[in-house]
C-alpha cells in the first residue's frame, strides 16, 4: 500500500477521534512518545477498507487458542482450541519459562505481518516492552518495542484501529488516564507517530482489544468501568466519529482478565473469556456479531493460578 494511502488513513482516524466522545472523556492530539517510532503520519485522503479479524492461532492448525502464564513456575502455556468453544486438552504445551520477569503478557494478532499470531510483553524491572514474533508453534527471539512502558496501567493490541491493515496497540497511561493509539507498521517495533484518543482512562479496567465484534469491518475494544462494575462497548470508526460507549453487562467486580480469543467457537463471530476467582472458573463470553454475547460457559477450571495473556 502506498504511504499517501497509509497516511491519509492516518490522519482521519485522528480526525475522528478527535469528534469521539464516550461521556466523560476529552480528546487532544500530543506529541509521539518518549521511544523510537517509525515517520509520522501527515494529512491525506483514502477510503475506508475491512480489517483483519486478529490472528489467535499460535499451534498452527488454523483455530483460536488461549496463551497464560502459569503464575508459581512462570512457564507460558498455549491452550489449544478445539474450534468448537473448549480446549484440546491433551495438545496443551509449554513454550517457556521465566515469564514472572514479566508483568503485562498480550496477545498481538500478526503485529509483524508474516501470518504469524505474536505476543507482546513488558519487563517489570525495566519497564520495556517486547515483541515476541510467532512462529506456528512457538516465538522466535524477541524484539524490543521500547522503554518507558512502565508509565502504562493497561496495553493492548491485536486489531487494525487506523485501516491501513497493520495491527496497531493501544495503551492507558495510568498517571493521567490518556487512551494511546499506537499505528502499527507491520514490522512488529516500530510505530507511526502516537495519538491522543480520550482521556480519564484511569476510570476504567480490563481494556479488551476484541476486534470487529459489530462486523462492520471496523475494529471495537471493550472495558469495564470502575464505578459500576459494568462492561462496555466501544464500536470502531465507522462513522466520522467512534460511538459512545454502550453498557451491555454487568457483574464484572466478580470478574477479571477479560482477553480476546477471536473466533473460539468455530461461527464466525468474536469471543472473548474472563475470570471467575471467586470460583475458579474461566468463562467464554460467546460473541453473537452485535458487540454483546448470547452465552457465557465454563470451559474450564483451575485458572486461579493462571495469568490470561
Amino acid at each position: 500500500m502506498e504511504d499517501s494511502a497509509i497516511q491519509g488513513r492516518l490522519a482521519r482516524i485522528k480526525r475522528r477521534y478527535l469528534a469521539w466522545s464516550i461521556g466523560i472523556a476529552s480528546i487532544a492530539v500530543l506529541i509521539a512518545p518518549n521511544a523510537t517510532f517509525a515517520q509520522s503520519a501527515t494529512d491525506g485522503t483514502a477510503a475506508p477498507e475491512q480489517v483483519p479479524s486478529g490472528n489467535y492461532d499460535y499451534d498452527g492448525d488454523g483455530l483460536s487458542d488461549v496463551v497464560a502464564r502459569r503464575d508459581a513456575t512462570g512457564a507460558l502455556e498455549i491452550w489449544p482450541g478445539n474450534g468448537s468453544g473448549s480446549f484440546d486438552f491433551n495438545a496443551k504445551y509449554t513454550v517457556g519459562l521465566g515469564w514472572n520477569a514479566m508483568n503485562l503478557i498480550e496477545t498481538a494478532g500478526d503485529l509483524n505481518s508474516d501470518g504469524n499470531a505474536d505476543i507482546i510483553a513488558r519487563e517489570a524491572s525495566t519497564g520495556r516492552l517486547y515483541f515476541y514474533p510467532g512462529n506456528g508453534s512457538t516465538f522466535a527471539p524477541f524484539q524490543s518495542i521500547g522503554r518507558g512502558w512502565n508509565v502504562m496501567s493497561a496495553i493492548v493490541s491485536g486489531h487494525d484501529y487506523t485501516g491501513d491493515g497493520h495491527v496497531d496497540i493501544i495503551a492507558v497511561e495510568g498517571g493521567t488516564g490518556t487512551l494511546w493509539l499506537y499505528p502499527g507498521t507491520g514490522t512488529g517495533t516500530a510505530f507511526a507517530q502516537r495519538l491522543d484518543i480520550g482521556s480519564s482512562w484511569n476510570l476504567w479496567h480490563d481494556l479488551t482489544a476484541v476486534g470487529d465484534t459489530t462486523e462492520d469491518g471496523y475494529a471495537d475494544i471493550n472495558a469495564v468501568r470502575n464505578s459500576e462494575d459494568a462492561m462496555y462497548f466501544f464500536a470502531g470508526p465507522g462513522s466520522e466519529k467512534f460511538e459512545p460507549g454502550v453498557r451491555f453487562d454487568w457483574g464484572w467486580d466478580v470478574l477479571e482478565q477479560a482477553a480476546a480469543v477471536g473466533d473460539f467457537t468455530g461461527d464466525g463471530h468474536l469471543d472473548w473469556v474472563a475470570k471467575d476467582p471467586d470460583h475458579n472458573h474461566l468463562y467464554l463470553f460467546h460473541g453473537d456479531g452485535t458487540g454483546r454475547y448470547d452465552t457465557s460457559p465454563v470451559i474450564d477450571y483451575g485458572w486461579n493460578s493462571m495469568t490470561i495473556a
